[in-house]
């Protein structure tokens, strides 16, 4: 039998010594191998080529090769290929962790939103899936690292949409939207102006009308944004509103209740309050009402004519592939409806919008458009 083999191997154009020399190869050697004896030397004038031993195979020629034959060499060909491509093929995404980078500080509303959105997206995607704080700028710091990364679906920033709508509007930041692939939106913040319910104020109409009869009235302001939305509403009340800075929502919060401002603007902040009576809410400045103050009335049914929506907004970098962006799809679309979801955006008094793909990316356009409109109505 030994000696059978090593004629066989003769035919072919090679000689192993012993057994025990012979290669366990894998798929590609045993391509190189193959192709080998398939393939002349260029202008050596050959019809067949000797096998060159690899490394890992001593060998020395018995005999000079025999010429292999048309129909042999088909055979090795086909055997050629299937041992090229018999390596595995990729594995589907995601392979390892996910991570959700937050733009914004531990404890805020995108903060509780990304860790309670990460716990689903885990089971779903069958990876863990890390939240990770990156605080600064209104969410331009978190932006800026995520626009620089790659495209493969294993980082993505929890932020506000106005991170991306409006701010670059503004400045001149280390990104544009279109550095990136909207992957969704879970929740819409319920921004609104609030006072102290003893002065008797129905609505924003109603303080508009007080301001009037002094010409001006004093607020607590917490961002660009609401800067930019009073100036527009004083410009149509034909009234001045003087902004007082402050670090939060929860410090105008504290403004407010303590008298020393007659407005205030908050983003969410207000709401206990709000819903124990001790604040007054005037206007909600979204497109519509918010679910827990349904009395409350927008800015635009009041004529004002300017609204801020405001999301929870989850991105990638731009490019990602699409079979990755449909797995991110439909998780989040899957997670946005799960009953804990369902129930934490009402807790947090936030509208419960949930969109992915087109739709999202359509919003995005959308909200760009508007927010410039409110830049020139502002001016």
């Amino acid at each position: 039998m030994r000696h059978r083999d090593c004629a066989d191997r003769r035919r072919i154009g090679h000689t192993v010594e012993h057994e025990s020399d012979a290669p366990g190869w894998t798929g590609p050697q045993w391509a190189r191998y193959l192709y080998s004896v398939m393939v002349p030397p260029v202008g050596s004038g050959a019809l067949v080529q000797t096998i060159r031993p690899l490394s890992s195979v001593q060998s020395a020629p018995k005999e000079p090769p025999m010429p292999i034959s048309r129909t042999v060499r088909s055979v090795l060909w086909s055997a050629a290929l299937l041992a090229a491509f018999a390596a595995p093929s990729r594995a589907e995404w995601p392979e390892k962790p996910v991570t959700i980078a937050v733009g914004f500080g531990a404890g805020g509303t995108n903060d509780i939103v990304a860790r309670a959105v990460a716990e689903l997206l885990a089971k779903l995607l069958g990876q863990p899936v890390v939240v990770e704080n990156k605080p600064g700028a209104g969410g331009a710091v978190a932006a800026t690292a995520l626009a620089r990364m790659p495209a493969d679906g294993y980082n993505l920033v929890a932020t506000t949409s106005t991170t991306v709508t409006l701010d670059p509007q503004l400045m001149k930041l280390g990104f544009t939207p279109a550095d990136f692939t909207y992957v969704a939106a879970i929740g819409e913040f319920p921004e609104a102006f609030v006072a102290l319910p003893k002065h008797g104020w129905k609505n924003l109409s109603d303080a508009m009308a007080a301001a009037k009869a002094t010409g001006r009235m004093n607020y607590a302001s917490n961002t660009a944004l609401d800067r930019m939305i009073s100036a527009a509403i004083a410009k149509k009340a034909g009234v001045s509103l003087v902004p007082v800075p402050t670090r939060s929502g929860a410090e105008v919060v504290t403004q407010v209740m303590g008298g020393h401002v007659d407005l205030g603007y908050s983003s969410g902040a207000y709401y206990p309050q709000a819903k124990s009576g001790d604040l007054a809410v005037m206007a909600v400045l979204g497109d519509k009402r918010v679910a827990g103050l349904p009395d409350v009335p927008t800015l635009k049914e009041l004529g004002y004519g300017v609204s801020s929506v405001n999301l929870v907004l989850f991105i990638a970098p731009k490019g990602l592939p699409s079979a990755v962006a449909k797995k991110l799809d439909d998780a989040f679309a899957a997670a946005g409806k799960d009953p804990s979801i369902v129930a934490l955006m009402e807790n947090r008094s936030l509208n419960a919008v949930v969109e992915t793909g087109a739709t999202l990316d359509a919003t995005i356009k959308r909200h760009i458009d508007d927010f410039a409109k409110l830049i020139e109505a502002s001016k």
